[in-house]
């Protein structure tokens, strides 16, 4: 039995990860899927908070294995550059981008406050805008995460019909860490792979892998 931490990416809430931890509970796993800071209620309320205070809750709860969706994958990429889990899983993170945070702070230096978030997927709970500070919050701490001190076996997951996360992204995000990677590609799933119609194949692979993180 491992300890599962499951965290949803920006704007969404603990629910966008509910079937990967049905599914990980039912393969004997303890599981738990918190809504962060600022997701949950309305929008206005993620100008209150930032990365700090995402990390901050995701470490609250000792996990073995960190699962992340989007945002989420970041986090846990940077939770484990910390040391505070054995292995890690990252679906569709966005890749640290310095030409994201220039571009969001342009746009935040001619006035704008809010940009439209992606639509929601099939029963998906979240916010449909988003401020533009709480991007450029996520976007600045990803480029924050020291990539090289990931060092544990990492489980990267790519949806190819990703609308949101270029899906190259992915390479690197593989390129910058130096512990083993195994790579798991979606053909059918967009970025919220947790809702996807793949969802049953990414819970399995999820259930390999924590058994024999290290094996590709």
């Amino acid at each position: 039995m491992a300890r599962i931490l499951l965290l949803h990416g920006l704007g969404g809430t603990g629910a966008t990860m509910q079937p990967l931890a049905d599914g990980l509970t039912a393969a004997g796993h303890l599981t738990h899927a918190p809504t962060l800071p600022g997701h949950g209620s309305q929008p206005e309320q993620l100008r209150d908070v930032g990365w700090v205070d995402w990390l901050t809750a995701a470490e609250a709860w000792p996990a073995d294995v960190i699962v992340g969706q989007s945002m989420g994958g970041s986090l846990a990429l940077a939770l484990a550059a910390r040391g505070t889990c054995r292995a890690v899983v990252a679906i569709n993170p966005p890749a640290p981008d310095p030409d994201a945070v220039d571009g969001l702070q342009w746009r935040r230096s001619r006035g704008h406050e809010w940009v439209d978030g992606p639509p929601l997927a099939d029963g998906e709970e979240g916010y449909t805008r988003l401020p533009i500070d709480a991007l450029l919050q996520m976007a600045q701490g990803c480029l924050l995460t020291v990539s090289t001190a990931v060092t544990v076996p990492l489980l990267l997951v790519t949806s190819a019909l990703d609308e949101v996360v270029d899906p190259f992204s992915a390479d690197a995000v593989a390129a910058g860490v130096t512990g083993p990677v195994t790579r798991l590609r979606l053909e059918r799933s967009g970025h919220v792979a947790t809702l996807g119609p793949e969802r049953h194949l990414l819970v399995a692979a999820i259930v390999r892998f924590v058994a024999t993180p290290a094996t590709p």
